[in-house]
C-alpha cells in the first residue's frame, strides 16, 4: 500500500492517532504529572530533567531531550495556549511532510538548542533552561514556509506575523542580553525554515525570491523529500498558479477523496485535499465526463 502523508501514526480503536497528537499528550500528561509533584513538595524533582550543561557533560544525557517536559506553575496558562498553536500548526506541517520527516524535523529542533548550548558550558559559561517555547515556535516557522499567505489577525499574512514575533522574541532576548537564547532562538527558526525549503516548500516567504543567474549557482534539487498527500506537497519547484495546474487523473484523484469522504467524513479532508477535490471536479466538467457517481 502506497504510504500518504494524511496516514495517521496509528489507530486507538476508531480514533486515528497523529505524531502531533501524541506529542501533545504527551507533553500535557508531563505538566500535569509535574503539577502533582509539586502540589506534594517535591519540585527539586523537575529541576532532574531540565536541561543544564552540567549535568550533561556528568552524564545525564536525557536532558537534552527531557527538558521540554517541564514547565514551572507561573507558565501553565501559556503552555495551554502553546499547545492549542502547536496542534494546530504541527498538524499542518506533519500532513505536508508524513509522520516520519515531520518527526526529524521535530527531534532535530528539540536537540539544537541542548547541543548549541553545551559548547559555551564547555566554554566555561554553564547553561540551563526548561520547556520547548523555542522548538514551537520553529514549527510555526515551518508552517510559514508551507503557507506565507495564510491569513491570520485582521488579514495579515502568516509571513508577517511571523517576522513581528520574531523581532519583538529576539528585542526580549537583546535587552536581557540573553545572547546564547538569541543565538538557539534564531538557529533553530532558520533551520526549520531550511529544512522545509529542502522538502520542496519553495514559494516565496515574503512575496518575492532571488534566482541566481551567474556560473556556478544551480538551485539544488530537495533532499529532505515531500510525501504525497500532504497538505502542501505538491512537486518540488517553483510554485505553479492553482488555475494552470491540473491533476494527471482527475477521476481517479476524485475517486480517492471521495472514498475517503464516505470512511471518514468531509472533515477528514485537509486544506489541500479540498481543493485538490474541487480542481478536479472542474477538470471532469471541462472534459464534459461525469465522474464518479459516488
Amino acid at each position: 500500500m502506497l504510504y500518504r502523508g494524511d496516514e495517521p501514526l496509528f489507530y486507538l480503536g476508531e480514533f486515528p492517532v497523529r505524531l502531533i497528537t501524541l506529542l501533545v499528550a504527551l507533553r500535557s500528561a508531563a505538566v500535569i504529572i509535574g503539577a502533582l509533584f509539586i502540589a506534594a513538595g517535591h519540585q527539586s524533582l523537575l529541576g532532574f530533567f531540565a536541561y543544564d550543561s552540567t549535568g550533561v557533560t556528568h552524564g545525564q544525557i536525557w536532558r537534552l531531550v527531557s527538558y521540554i517536559f517541564v514547565v514551572t506553575p507561573d507558565l501553565y496558562l501559556w503552555f495551554l495556549i502553546d499547545m492549542v498553536m502547536l496542534y494546530y500548526f504541527g498538524r499542518e506541517v506533519e500532513n505536508g511532510l508524513g509522520w516520519q520527516r515531520f518527526g526529524i524535523l521535530y527531534l532535530g529542533l528539540v536537540l539544537l538548542g541542548p547541543l548549541m548550548l553545551q559548547a559555551f558550558g564547555y566554554a566555561g559559561i554553564p547553561q540551563s533552561f526548561a520547556g520547548a517555547g523555542v522548538v514551537d515556535f520553529a514549527v510555526f516557522a515551518a508552517f510559514v514556509v508551507m503557507h506565507p499567505g495564510a491569513q491570520f489577525f485582521f488579514g495579515i499574512a502568516a509571513r508577517w506575523v511571523f517576522v513581528a514575533l520574531l523581532a519583538v522574541y529576539s528585542l526580549k532576548l537583546l535587552a536581557g542580553h540573553d545572547m546564547p537564547d538569541l543565538l538557539v532562538f534564531i538557529s533553530s527558526c532558520l533551520l526549520a525554515i531550511f529544512l522545509m525549503r529542502r522538502s520542496g516548500f519553495n514559494e516565496p516567504l515574503f512575496g518575492w525570491s532571488i534566482q541566481w543567474a551567474l556560473p556556478g549557482f544551480r538551485r539544488p534539487n530537495p533532499r529532505f523529500s515531500v510525501v504525497r498527500g500532504g497538505l502542501s506537497a505538491a512537486k518540488p519547484g517553483p510554485v505553479v498558479s492553482e488555475t494552470k495546474s491540473v491533476p494527471p487523473d482527475a477521476e481517479q484523484e476524485m475517486d480517492r477523496l471521495l472514498e475517503k469522504i464516505s470512511s471518514k467524513g468531509i472533515g477528514s479532508l485537509s486544506t489541500s485535499e479540498r481543493a485538490a477535490l474541487e480542481k478536479a471536479r472542474q477538470v471532469i466538467l471541462q472534459r464534459g465526463g461525469g465522474g464518479s457517481s459516488r
